[in-house]
């Protein structure tokens, strides 16, 4: 990449002096080691760098080891992801043209979203001033160790078979009963489409969906599509729906709510093929009965760390609603960023809201996730004002789809406590609190603080708003999630407003604030006639069993109709049966387990994927495989890929038939910390969200309900090879037709080597495989593999979907002779 210069120019004011300093600094980024990384700083200005008097802020989510930094510097830990290199008293200066490595030591480093982002330089002179190094590269990396090779991909992908598009499932995901007719429904012209007037928003998706087909043409004698509400074979969902496809009578639809027409046509939609100009459409008379396995199918986007603007979140909708998930979790605020207008409290946007430099956090939040210093630069500055909002969620009640939003609480609030803090009467902390702690992501002040009439005051502001702008919208609030994760050791230990509280009621522990601030927030959310959603800590009792401390249900919430969103089953931490345990005491419980619902964890251990570790790695097996009744059977790996110990289950509660009718369904979660760029949402989210929405929708699958591993296995690879080539030869090529720039991650290929020749293969059927044999990336233009290749020299293999578009590129190269 060819050096651009950075003209850094400050205008500063000492006095009544005008005082100008500028610079020209290159930066670059390099992982030398499994556990070693460099900064080169090279001075591109015609004056030095001083020796003293500056220092480069940078996000990244790793630390610098402390005493490992050479060269004269140091890297400091400012607050959270954000750092800074200061210079030391062994570094004298920078001369023009002159380079300069900072050498340091860190923990391993997954993959690119670990790499520092987003670096600006201060001087001390002009402190509030932060001015962006443009020109600065973070050099991918390679491992040998810890990585999926092209040869252990091919074994992965020899676990599914090869079937012929026109012996595939019809309809996706898998409905509870097809069944093929004789004979095709011909259309030659745009049918009509008779409704009630209750299903006229049915009616115009209908037409929306045929439209291309036949424009706006229309012809006596074409039979109709029938749209209708009655009643639908034997279930109880009001989800519920029947396809017909009749060669005679056409197409007929009916749901036992608009809800089931609306999923009747997304399964009508999964049957149409690609249009052919002046062709009609032609349709294989069918018969669908279909209701979901669970009333709620959801997925929640974190648009607080990272803000994703209004038209990313309608086009989310828009797959949601294709794929029949019917909730969308909108979370909305974090430490990092509070993303919707409230009326009458405009701090909140304007300060919580933007993100830049400098750090007071008095006009807006500091850097994170590489923002950088400028205030307003995308996703880390943004929100949704009064009528983005009200349109998002009109927008996704056409769709069957309810809203539910998250406001943090009383932890990850930091957005919130910073807006608030000149608000006496809505005011979050207490001024005078002196506890010491700090969160998991690394903040010392996020807390609201419990003992404050005025967080109360400001929940129910905030309550009321959101209420009124659902109303609004025509859609009612009916749940609303409050938060409740994370809150750290430490919290209000100092606060005098706690400790008088505390007083004041007989109160022993600051342990007991939690039920007191729930108990609060129950009943501001009762008298809007809502039932309190959370994080799982809203449903347990921290306690101590043999000397240790674990967290129990909470009796005393059970019975109050919470809903607890469960995610800590990490195989190994101690929690894996919390769902479970939470579900058989009462608690309504949405599964969204983090090893195989967090879709913010990287695709697999190599480095050129984009995501997160803690929890494992997520691809599209791993929500597809998940058994929600009973996970621990087909739990194999933990978190770091390695067989996993059966006895991580061993003593673990199990479902009860009890707790079976709390489980009220299961949620994917995308968090945003390594999603701030264009297209990375789609990336994270496609094709993970089909394994989402089959388990969600379709019936348990045989290979759930069968007994013995061996017959199990066979069933479950069958039902997996049913999946990638859904997925692969009819899903992804028909997003390619109708959702514009959809960024989806194209699988990379497999490649084994064999007698002199290469293998190749490919997760997802359906993706053209091109090669080159120079050690090149192939292109539109290289050859498409179309049998073994001869393994000479560096073949290089990518896929590429019907666009043209590529993946990530599998490489071998043949031993030098």
């Amino acid at each position: 990449m060819r050096n651009r210069l950075l003209a850094l120019s400050l205008a500063l004011m000492v006095g009544a002096s005008p005082v100008s300093a500028q610079t020209a600094l290159q930066l670059r980024w390099e992982l030398v080691g499994d556990t070693q990384a460099a900064f080169t700083l090279t001075n591109r200005d015609t004056k030095p760098l001083a020796a003293t008097g500056w220092a480069i802020y940078f996000s990244a989510l790793h630390s610098a080891d402390s005493g490992s930094v050479g060269a004269g510097f140091d890297i400091q830990d400012v607050m959270a992801d954000l750092h800074r290199i200061v210079p030391g008293a062994g570094f004298a200066g920078l001369a023009p043209g002159a380079t300069i490595k900072i050498p340091y030591v860190t923990e391993p480093l997954l993959n690119r979203s670990f790499a520092p982002s987003g670096p600006y330089i201060v001087f001390d002179a002009a402190q509030d001033v932060g001015v962006p190094l443009s020109d600065y590269v973070a050099a991918p990396f390679q491992r040998s160790q810890r990585v999926v090779t092209p040869q252990a991909q091919f074994a992965l992908d020899a676990e599914a078979r090869d079937i012929p598009a026109s012996e595939l499932p019809p309809v996706f995901p898998t409905p509870v009963q097809v069944t093929k007719g004789t004979g095709a429904l011909r259309l030659s012209a745009m049918p009509q489409v008779p409704a009630p007037a209750e299903l006229a928003n049915e009616a115009a998706f209908a037409a929306e969906y045929l439209r291309p087909y036949f424009g706006s043409a229309r012809k006596a004698g074409v039979p109709a599509l029938r749209l209708e509400v009655g009643d639908v074979a034997d279930y109880a969902s009001p989800e519920t729906y029947t396809l017909v496809v009749d060669p005679v009578q056409g197409i007929r639809i009916v749901g036992a709510s608009p809800a089931g027409v609306f999923y009747g046509l997304q399964s009508l939609r999964s049957l149409l093929p690609a249009p052919t100009p002046r062709a009609g459409l032609v349709l294989p008379a069918i018969r669908v009965v279909d209701a979901p396995r669970f009333g709620y199918r959801g997925f929640m986007l974190d648009v607080a760390r990272n803000f994703h603007p209004k038209a990313a979140v309608l086009r989310t909708l828009d797959l949601l609603a294709r794929y029949k998930l019917n909730v969308f979790h909108m979370h909305l605020t974090d430490d990092e960023g509070w993303r919707v207008e409230i009326a009458g409290l405009p701090e909140l946007t304007a300060v919580g809201a933007r993100r830049g430099h400098p750090l007071d956090s008095k006009g807006f939040l500091q850097p994170a996730f590489g923002s950088g210093p400028q205030v307003g630069g995308a996703y880390g500055s943004g929100f949704y004002s009064h009528a983005d909002y009200v349109e998002i969620v009109r927008y996704a009640a056409a769709r069957h789809i309810e809203v539910i939003p998250e406001i943090e609480m009383p932890g990850h609030a930091r957005a919130a406590i910073k807006a608030m803090a000149g608000n006496a009467q809505y005011r979050l902390t207490d001024p005078n609190d002196r506890s010491a702690y700090r969160s998991v992501q690394g903040y010392p002040d996020n807390v609201m603080d419990p003992a404050l009439e005025s967080t109360y005051g400001f929940i129910e502001r905030v309550v009321s708003d959101l209420a009124a702008m659902h109303r609004e919208a025509g859609a009612p609030l009916r749940n609303i999630h409050m938060g409740g994760d994370e809150v750290p050791n430490g919290v209000w230990v100092g606060s005098p407003a706690v400790q008088a509280y505390m007083r004041a009621h007989g109160l022993t522990s600051v342990d007991d604030l939690w039920f007191v601030f729930y108990g609060r927030v129950a009943q501001i959310l009762k008298a809007h006639d809502l039932a309190l959603s959370g994080w799982e800590e809203i449903a347990v009792r921290k306690t101590r069993r043999e000397g240790r401390g674990t967290n129990i249900p909470n009796p005393d919430f059970a019975g109050r109709g919470w809903r607890a969103y469960v995610w800590n089953n990490v195989p190994g931490w101690g929690a894996e049966d919390l769902a479970y345990r939470l579900a058989n005491g009462g608690y309504e419980v949405v599964l969204s387990p983090v090893t195989n619902y967090y879709f913010d964890l990287a695709w697999n251990q190599n480095p050129e994927e984009t995501g997160l570790d803690w929890g494992g790695y997520l691809d599209m097996r791993k929500p597809f495989e998940f058994i929600p009744f009973d996970y621990y059977r087909n739990a194999r790996v933990d978190r770091e890929g390695n067989p996993l110990n059966p006895a991580a289950f061993v003593g673990k509660d199990r479902l009860t038939d009890y707790g079976r009718a709390h489980i009220v369904g299961i949620q994917g979660n995308l968090w945003s910390e390594t999603i701030g760029g264009e297209g990375r949402l789609d990336y994270m989210l496609v094709p993970k969200l089909f394994g989402l929405a089959e388990r969600a929708w379709a019936p348990d699958p045989d290979w759930a309900k069968e007994a013995g591993r061996v017959k199990s296995d066979s069933l479950f690879r069958e039902g997996w090879s049913r999946l990638v080539n859904v997925v692969g030869k009819r899903e992804l090529p028909r997003l390619d037709r109708e959702v514009s720039r959809l960024n989806y991650r194209i699988p990379t290929p497999g490649l084994q080597v064999a007698g002199g020749m290469v293998y190749s293969s490919v997760e997802l059927p359906g993706f053209i495989l091109r090669y080159t044999t120079d050690g090149s990336d192939p292109t539109v233009r290289s050859a498409e593999v179309r049998g073994p290749i001869p393994f000479r020299g560096t073949v290089s293999v990518a896929a590429f979907n019907t666009t043209g578009r590529k993946g990530l590129t599998a490489r071998v190269t043949a031993p030098l002779p």
